[in-house]
């Protein structure tokens, strides 16, 4: 058996694929919806690392800055964002409850004489952060903190997974599902269509340019209902009193064209053969970083853009909004004009699928050299972001960008998904089998005790962001769920939201923190490994 696992210390490839080859399925059993996914692989590590197996530490650092700079891309376009237009509600939410977690591990390892570095494993474990972990790791380059991690993780997955589901199933809870449903406002973020009856006297005899709507709302009329005729929005329409527009918007700025044009009513707009919508995704070169404005849309083709669809995040288009490769945009007009709108934007799907190696190899080099550069702070102490935080900050700003000129730095989202994943199976695994060396020596001596302290922290971070998201910030049961996701950066605690509550709340204010706390988390872990080490 020694000469099998010394084998497979001497086969890097046989050793690394097969260690992830045994997570993947050791994670994707699954227990009453709770699986561990991609982060088993760190489990199996560790039995192969106390078994003996060793793994190169560039393979692990090369992972961490293909992981947290994937991560980056993923959340920049959201990131700042949302700190703007939610003011810093979700930041400091995130800052509460990463505060009061750190302070109880501080508390641990001052008071309860934990080591510094299990400790700080600890707080990445209970908050079920692989970058935190990462970006601790870069700091010290101690493998006990992937024994603490390797501690914490499950309980931490375990505790918020559990918690969640009790909120769900709150008398509470039921009765904001069955108040949303009569109340449309709950749905803020996202684009919805609603009719209006056109009763304002200023907007008669009126085109759509003079009363000039996007100066006042950021909402898309699409179709116009008269006389039982129904007729494309075009901008030389004139509106008459009782005409019935379509619109496409945000609950907010659809509330606006409310107070501008007339009451909210309801009509069959969808119905009319003369009239189609389709989805298109953006291949074409030509259009690829001008404006719907420059493009000249409405004048070129007659039809009107009502959604564009960017990775996760839907926006309603409006003349300054610019296109991408791989947007899905959701076209209305005649048929003829939308088949010749279509075929100018591509629709190719090779195209589609293509990633830019260029931006992403010079992104990632520019993110490693600010990571390993050191930073002077008073008292002569060096700093640096390390390989965790500057491909993280060069891929915020990247990814919050998404072009530099005429380069787009986009990436696809399948590009980014294996760059992730790939980058996260390196990490975990040579992390894993570091820590797997002394991983059982000191859960003997101290793994009750370790495991405990994991729960709590958990609980406390748990506890801490629902608290402060439910009675400080007043948000809702369900948002305030959501919040707790987002905060412990928990997809598997959001998933089984998903399929228990009929209700979208939980998902936005997840996607809203998420960001933030994932950032946070990993600054904060960094923080304390400084503070600590």
């Amino acid at each position: 058996m020694d000469a099998f696992f010394a084998y497979l210390s001497s086969h890097l490839a046989i050793s690394l694929f097969l260690i992830i080859g045994l997570g993947l399925v050791l994670g994707n059993f699954k227990i009453r919806g709770f699986y561990f996914g991609t982060s088993a692989i760190m489990f199996v590590a560790l039995l192969f690392g106390h078994l003996g197996v060793t793994l190169p530490s560039e393979i692990g650092d090369l992972g961490m800055v293909l992981f947290v700079y994937a991560i980056g891309l993923q959340v920049g376009p959201r990131f700042f964002r949302t700190i703007v237009s939610k003011g810093f509600t979700f930041f400091w939410i995130a800052l509460v409850s990463l505060g009061t977690s750190a302070s109880a591990v501080l508390a641990f390892v001052h008071w309860m004489n934990l080591p510094a570095t299990l400790g700080i494993g600890l707080f990445t474990g209970a908050l079920i952060s692989t970058p935190g972990l990462a970006a601790a790791l870069n700091v010290t380059n101690d493998p006990t903190i992937s024994v603490g991690y390797g501690i914490a993780y499950p309980f931490g997955i375990l505790s918020v997974v559990i918690i969640v589901q009790l909120l769900a199933s709150s008398k509470r809870t039921k009765d904001e599902i069955q108040l949303e449903k009569t109340d449309p406002s709950v749905f803020e973020s996202k684009v919805i269509t609603k009719q209006f009856l056109i009763t304002n006297p200023n907007c008669t005899g009126k085109t759509l340019v003079e009363i000039d709507l996007h100066s006042m709302s950021k909402a898309n009329v699409t179709r116009i209902l008269r006389n039982n005729k129904i007729f494309m929005a075009h901008d030389d329409a004139v509106l008459q009193l009782n005409d019935i527009i379509m619109a496409v918007g945000t609950f907010k700025e659809l509330k606006k064209l409310e107070h501008l044009l007339g009451k909210e009513t309801h009509a069959d707009m969808e119905s009319v053969k003369n009239i189609v919508g389709r989805d298109a995704y953006v291949s074409s070169p030509k259009v690829v970083g001008k404006t719907l404005a420059e493009l000249e849309i409405k004048e070129l083709f007659g039809v009107v853009l009502t959604r564009v669809r960017r990775d996760s995040i839907e926006i309603v288009p409006c003349g300054t909004t610019s296109l991408e490769i791989g947007d899905m945009v959701h076209v209305v007009g005649d048929q003829e004009d939308c088949e010749r709108f279509v075929n100018i934007i591509g629709q190719h799907e090779r195209r589609i699928h293509e990633t830019n190696l260029f931006p992403l190899a010079v992104g990632i080099v520019l993110g490693t050299m600010l990571g390993i550069y050191p930073f002077q702070l008073p008292g002569g102490i060096t700093f640096t972001l390390g390989l965790s935080g500057g491909p993280l900050l060069v891929a915020l700003i990247v990814g919050h960008y998404g072009r530099v000129g005429t380069i787009s730095t986009r990436i696809p989202y399948a590009a980014k998904y294996i760059i992730r994943e790939i980058g996260l199976a390196f990490f975990l695994a040579v992390t894993g089998t570091k820590a797997g060396a002394n991983f059982w020596v000191v859960f003997r001596e101290g793994g009750y005790q370790l495991t405990l302290y994991g729960i709590v922290t958990s609980l406390i971070a748990i506890f801490t962001a629902y608290l402060t998201a439910r009675f400080l910030f007043r948000l809702n049961n369900l948002a305030s769920i959501g919040v707790v996701c987002g905060a412990m950066t928990s997809t598997p605690a959001l998933s089984v939201v998903s399929e228990k509550l009929d209700s979208d709340t939980p998902t936005v204010t997840f996607a809203s923190i998420y960001a933030i706390a994932l950032v946070a988390i990993t600054v904060f872990s960094q923080l304390l490994a400084i503070y600590l080490s």
